[in-house]
Order: C-alpha cells, then structure tokens, then sequence
C-alpha cells in the first residue's frame, strides 16, 4: 500500500510545513504572557450583520484597538451562551484591518452601553483578504 497519498508527491514538504507552523502556535501560546492578549466576545450582532466590532474610543477616548498593548487580539463569536469560534490576530494586522475600515465610513458612534464606544466594523467576509 502507498503511504503517500498526495498526488503531487510533496507530503514530506507539507509535513515539515504543519510541524513548524505548530511549533509557532506552541510559541505563541506558550511564550505569550496572558496580559499580551486581549480577548473581546460577541453574542450575536455578529450573525446579523456579518460584521465583528473592534471598540476604538469609549467616551470619547482612545480605548480598545486604540490603546491596547496586547500582541494578539483575540475575537470569540458565541451563540446561545456557547463559543463558536475564536479569530486569533497579530495586533498589528487587526489595526491595519481596522483603519482601513475607518477609512471606508464602516464604523459606528454611540455604539453599546449606553452609547458610550465608538466601534469599527469589520466585515467577516473581508478578513481573510
């Protein structure tokens, strides 16, 4: 019987790819220190518009994606109580995401709590582009 079962014949490349791309998660989670990651959930406004909020300003200061120190931030989409998913990014490529937003309107004033943030949408389509 063939082990290989890859019709290109490149299974030992992408063995070696999947190892060290584990072995950079392992890092991450291992040499992160909790206090660099932020975590933000969402219950359900996700599913009816599509979009992932990331809160900018609170009360007419920086706040949020703004200010945050974290390395990863971390997006956990729930429904009826219970996790679905969570979107892990770099800090970085989540600000990118996040001005080009704010540079396309896509962000709402007076936005939860009392109208208290102000809060970037970013499409859920558009994350991966």
């Amino acid at each position: 019987m063939d082990v290989n079962f890859n019709r290109d014949n490149k299974f030992d490349l992408q063995l070696s790819q999947a190892i060290i791309d584990e072995r950079r998660l392992a890092e991450i989670f291992c040499a992160s220190r909790l206090e660099k990651i932020e975590l933000k959930s969402e219950t359900f406004q996700w599913e009816q518009t599509g979009n992932i909020a990331i809160e900018y300003e609170q009360n007419g200061r920086p706040s949020g994606i703004a200010v945050t120190e974290a390395d990863y931030w971390v997006h956990e989409l729930k429904r009826d109580g219970e996790t679905l998913v969570y979107l892990m990014f770099p800090t970085s490529r989540l600000k990118d995401l996040a001005r080009e937003a704010f540079r396309q309107k896509r962000f709402r004033t007076g936005a939860g709590d009392g109208g208290l943030f102000s809060v970037v949408l970013l499409r859920l389509r558009d994350i991966l582009r």
